[in-house]
């Protein structure tokens, strides 16, 4: 009887030590580690707009409407950890599409930048954040089938998935997304958290229990599949450790559209396409857009 006590004793112990870990962990992972906005509007236009706005969900993003035309705009959506100019994939993009005559919408996601919130959700709750600013853009007059979203990694699958809700959109460019929540959440999971590809799951269990964060609800392959009006550029490296270049392909083959395309690009990693060929880059990402606006 001893024995049976201490061993029962042990297992609870080590599954309220299981527990607790699952809990940090979760907090920690679906935190965002906020970067400072660093980068001035000068660096796309002498001037541009200063934008707040409310998301469905109550909270306030702020960013920068961009003016070039009043023809045609685009929603940029940054990645994770970043904000509306973090990175220099983000401007390079920028620029291309204001030289093209695309009128910008550059906004820090909830959590990044300066915009309230302090957790990711993959896309979950980030669509809202799409939706609102394809708002903005409309509130100064360009009809939703002259707005395209364009995003990069993580903001790739919440451009994908802001479709959900604003399948009016004209075209979605998406490099280097993922094509599902709990697939890239057990690729990618162990490795973010150091911890064995079983724990993935409990950590998951925790995040959905504490803070309604569900993976599973996340899954930009089936927005594309439930709007074949709508084309997308999918955008990838063939060296991507982060996002493996499958998802790429599951996007590609989930959309019945015909004007939908796929670029694999050879050897680069995570979003690196655009600085390895900028030149091939620009093509596509203008060639297949402006396509999409006659």
């Amino acid at each position: 009887m001893r024995a049976l006590r201490l061993g029962a004793t042990a297992l609870v112990t080590a599954l309220v030590a299981a527990i607790a870990v699952a809990v940090y962990v979760a907090d920690e992972v679906t935190r965002v580690d906020r970067a400072p906005l660093t980068r001035s509007h000068l660096l796309l236009a002498p001037t541009a707009e200063p934008v707040s706005f409310h998301t469905a969900d109550g909270l306030t993003l702020r960013g920068w409407f961009v003016p070039a035309s009043r023809e045609k705009a685009a929603v940029l959506v940054h990645g994770k950890d970043t904000n509306r100019l973090g990175s220099d994939h983000t401007l390079r993009v920028a620029r291309w599409l204001r030289d093209a005559g695309y009128s910008l919408l550059l906004f820090d996601m909830r959590g990044h930048g300066e915009s309230d919130g302090d957790r990711f959700s993959l896309g979950q709750h980030e669509r809202k954040d799409v939706a609102a600013a394809v708002d903005v853009l409309v509130g100064f007059g360009f009809p939703p089938g002259r707005i395209v979203l364009v995003g990069e990694s993580m903001g790739a699958a919440v451009a994908i998935q802001g479709v959900a809700l604003r399948p009016d959109v004209a075209a979605v460019v998406a490099d280097s997304a993922y094509a599902d929540g709990p697939s890239i959440v057990d690729e990618a999971g162990p490795g973010e958290t150091g911890l064995p590809d079983w724990y993935t799951a409990v950590i998951v269990l925790a995040a959905r229990v504490l803070f309604g964060l569900d993976a599973g609800e996340v899954d930009p392959a089936a927005v594309v599949r439930a709007n074949p009006r709508v084309p997308f550029l999918s955008v990838h490296c063939d060296g991507d450790t982060l996002i493996d270049p499958h998802h790429a392909r599951d996007l590609r083959a989930a959309s019945a559209n015909a004007g939908t395309r796929l670029w694999m690009a050879t050897g680069c990693g995570h979003v690196g396409a655009s600085a390895r060929y900028p030149d091939e880059y620009r093509s596509q990402l203008i060639g297949f857009l402006d396509a999409q606006l006659r």
